[in-house]
């Protein structure tokens, strides 16, 4: 079956360019295409953003993210009120070339950077040239602002761009780690960079070893509510940091509940305060010595405490001066002569 669009001239049409079908349409949200098909209806006149939230019943807000999008894919450009949009200039721009890609545009795994190099953000031209030469990187911001139910700001953009470009994290690995965070609550870009970070700098680049960090991650939030409920902690969930810890301590440490708790209390004890940094210190002690139970830590300490009060009760071996002197005296030297 085939469908046709009826003579609807009588009602009046507007023009609608072939690039938004043939590139956008598959690429852009259902909100980005609504907010363009009404500027295009209202063109050549310019609207503003509160009159485009208004007639489309979305916030402001919303509306200028929708309106984003096909500023950074250069569709619509902005212009103050009252303000005569900038010509456009007759010779081409500049071509954007990434550091993460060749002269000719190939696709290359990125280098890590280097910490002392600062990240210098994309342009939002540069950006959109760069997701329009990539058909991987188009694909991933189509999923993932499905996956998010929302437009990606160009933070957002800007932040993918980056876990990408610079620091080697495969789309697909990008979307598990987004799939993640938003199982947790934590859609934050500022979260989702550092949690990037993290995965790049443990090399974690491959949809296996993203699903393995996810279920160690998994395990170790869990790990958490026995952890608050022993220790009365009111915390319903852990912080980045806190997590990363648990996870070391649990998945690659091995440690149990009962040691974990130990350290805890060893912690206030000497401290007062929650500090996961010193409970790290105790544990890693333990680590290396080889403790692997309660036990083990309990027989070290009373050990430890044995030769304490052996030394402060002076049960050390003594000596008698004056038998030492009796038999000094008693006893007489001998000595042998030497074989010539």
């Amino acid at each position: 079956m085939k469908y046709s669009v009826k003579n609807l001239s009588a009602k009046g049409e507007f023009s609608v360019p072939n690039l938004i079908v043939d590139k956008h349409l598959r690429l852009a949200g259902g909100e980005q295409i609504k907010v363009l098909l009404f500027i295009l209806r209202k063109a050549p006149s310019p609207i503003s953003k509160e009159d485009i939230a208004k007639a489309l019943k979305f916030s402001v807000s919303d509306t200028e993210d929708y309106l984003q999008y096909w500023v950074l894919m250069n569709v619509l450009e902005e212009s103050e009120d009252g303000e005569e949009p900038a010509p456009k200039a007759d010779t081409a721009p500049e071509k954007y070339v990434p550091k993460s890609r060749t002269a000719k545009g190939e696709e290359k795994k990125p280098e890590k950077p280097k910490a002392e190099i600062e990240y210098t953000r994309p342009s939002p031209s540069e950006l959109a040239q760069r997701i329009s030469e990539s058909d991987e990187l188009s694909e991933f911001f189509r999923e993932i602002q499905l996956k998010m139910g929302k437009t990606i700001s160009y933070d957002g953009q800007c932040t993918f761009l980056l876990l990408h470009d610079r620091f080697g994290l495969p789309s697909e690995v990008l979307f598990m780690l987004v799939d993640y965070c938003i199982s947790i609550g934590k859609t934050g870009y500022s979260y989702i960079e550092k949690a990037g970070k993290d995965w790049s700098d443990k090399e974690i680049d491959t949809i296996e070893k993203a699903a393995d960090k996810i279920a160690s991650l998994k395990s170790a939030s869990g790990f958490w509510n026995r952890f608050i409920k022993e220790t009365g902690i009111n915390n319903p969930k852990p912080t980045s940091t806190q997590l990363t810890y648990l996870e070391t301590w649990v998945n690659e440490w091995n440690m149990g509940i009962e040691l974990i708790v130990k350290a805890y209390e060893d912690m206030a004890e000497h401290t007062g305060k929650l500090s996961f940094p010193y409970m790290n210190k105790i544990l890693e002690k333990w680590h290396a010595a080889g403790y692997k139970t309660l036990k083990d830590v309990e027989k070290a300490e009373k050990e430890r405490t044995a030769k304490k009060s052996a030394a402060a009760d002076g049960s050390a071996p003594s000596y008698n001066i004056d038998d030492f002197r009796n038999k000094s005296i008693e006893s007489v030297p001998k000595y042998k002569r030497k074989k010539k």
